[in-house]
């Protein structure tokens, strides 16, 4: 059976700076030799690790999946996986893109646990409003990939939202 090319992408709230990716993939085609990652940034460039001296990331065949650490704050990407043959053509390729949420949702869970320990927070109109402003900009960034794979439209929500989190003194 041919290959079908797939994958995921994943981040936890313990290595926020970590992407994961996973090949779920089906079939095969023994032409293939390599796979190479491209994270595409809103702005046009490629995100890689430090040192790294090309636009992508080499990911070993024989690994199902890669850990990648290279986030620095919430990032939406437009994620390409290209599955190579022994002479470095593409043989195939699949791209998605991913909102990647785990600083800002972190901080947000960290306000939830603020209000378990002090109540009186809840009295706040200005602390619920600025909660729920931080909550919205986190979903319009999920909503802009999920409907529209949108990873501009999606940036710019979480640098909003980056920018609460950042400035917490100031919202809450």
């Amino acid at each position: 059976m041919a290959l079908t090319p797939n994958f995921t992408a994943s981040q936890s709230s313990g290595t926020p700076s970590v992407i994961t990716l996973t090949d779920t993939s089906t079939g095969s085609d023994v032409t293939i030799a390599s796979r190479r990652v491209y994270l595409l940034q809103s702005n046009g460039t490629f995100l890689v690790p430090a040192g790294n001296t090309t636009d992508y990331i080499e990911w070993d065949l024989v690994d199902t999946s890669i850990s990648i650490d290279v986030l620095s704050q919430d990032s939406a990407l437009s994620i390409t996986v290209q599955w190579m043959s022994g002479i470095e053509t593409v043989v195939t390729s699949k791209t998605i893109s991913f909102a990647f949420t785990a600083y800002n949702q972190t901080f947000y869970y960290g306000l939830t646990e603020s209000q378990v320990a002090n109540a009186n927070l809840t009295a706040s109109s200005w602390w619920y409003q600025n909660k729920l402003i931080l909550k919205v900009e986190i979903d319009s960034a999920i909503q802009a990939i999920t409907f529209a794979s949108d990873i501009y439209s999606a940036q710019a929500a979480l640098n909003r939202a980056t920018y609460i989190s950042t400035n917490s003194s100031i919202f809450f």
